[in-house]
């Protein structure tokens, strides 16, 4: 496949994207082709499978939990792609899904609770974000796609810490986070049941206010991102040095 192309136009999954383009601070550019997020791969049909297959993907980080995967378990990508199960169900993340069901839940208080569901990405969660960096700092496991089930919430704060660690603007982080709205996934196979329109929009939504919630906290814990990717997320300067020859151009 050419370079380029943000979204790639697989039938199966809606939300997987192409991170290479983007421009850090000091004016390199992400390299296409290395790295990819997405949302689910378990509905890939046999076209979409041919056209990853063409990317030469080495590895894919499951950023699922386990009940998330033995309910839709990923289509194999191949024998030579290795796959690490790194993942969790986000806090309340249950709970949330049945409000939504049940209709004991308004749109205003779901945004609540997502909001709460980001600041514990950071508070308890660092160590599956920092095995990610780890896996994408290893030229070994080049070129890898990390996924969860819609690609919004824990792809999208992996996201915003690789290129955060990277150089890239936070302008263009939130950009990138903002796409997601573009390729909402439908989720009605996870959430069950008949869910109002208004409900299952709140449920697909990357709200701003969902990031902002999230590098608020690490402001709050750490000081800033620098600090929280060194202290929390492991990313001395080996790591980094070796994220930006593999990535950056």
């Amino acid at each position: 496949m050419e370079p380029g192309l943000r979204r790639l136009p697989l039938s199966g999954a809606v939300n997987f994207r192409d991170l290479g383009g983007y421009e850090t601070v000091d004016g390199r550019r992400l390299r296409w082709g290395r790295v990819f997020r997405s949302d689910s791969l378990a509905e890939l049909g046999d076209a979409d499978l041919a056209l990853l297959q063409s990317l030469g993907l080495r590895t894919v980080c499951d950023l699922r939990g386990e009940p998330e995967r033995e309910h839709k378990p990923n289509r194999p990508l191949g024998a030579t792609v290795t796959t690490h199960a790194i993942g969790f169900m986000p806090h309340g993340g249950e709970e949330l899904l049945a409000g939504a069901r049940d209709g004991s839940i308004d749109p205003s208080e779901i945004e609540v609770r997502v909001q709460d569901i980001y600041r514990r990405f950071v508070i308890e969660q660092s160590a599956s974000f920092a095995r990610l960096l780890r896996l994408i700092a290893d030229a070994d496991s080049l070129p890898l796609v990390f996924h969860c089930t819609s690609g919004r919430d824990r792809t999208g704060f992996a996201t915003a810490m690789l290129l955060s660690a990277l150089g890239v603007p936070r302008t263009t982080i939130e950009a990138d986070y903002r796409l997601s709205n573009d390729y909402r996934r439908d989720l009605t196979f996870q959430v069950g049941g008949i869910v109002a329109p208004e409900v299952m929009a709140a449920l697909t939504q990357a709200h701003p206010s969902y990031l902002t919630a999230a590098l608020t906290t690490i402001d709050q814990h750490h000081g800033s991102a620098e600090r929280y990717l060194r202290e929390a997320l492991g990313l001395d300067d080996t790591t980094r040095a070796r994220l930006e020859a593999l990535l950056l151009e």
